[in-house]
């Protein structure tokens, strides 16, 4: 597994950080990178987003909703 990770996030709703997600997700792609999406919060629509930009399923680390070893582990198998 790479160790390289970036993590977007922002002060609020409405501020652009799907915004930035998917252009950055997109240019990444470009460069030929293996890109894989995850989305961290109630928030269903963006994984479907990234989905579409890096051909790959996203998954959603949601840990209100899900426990901390079941976060882990679709992060591993993601």
């Amino acid at each position: 597994m790479s160790e390289r990770r970036l993590v977007i996030a922002g002060t609020g709703s409405g501020v652009g950080k799907t915004t930035v997600t998917i252009g950055l997700m997109s240019a990444f792609k470009k460069r030929g990178l293996v890109v894989q999406g995850f989305k961290c919060g109630p928030d269903y629509i963006d994984p479907s987003y990234h989905t579409a930009v890096t051909k790959r399923v996203s998954r959603n680390l949601d840990s209100w909703m899900l426990g901390e070893e079941t976060v882990l582990d679709i992060f591993e198998h993601g």
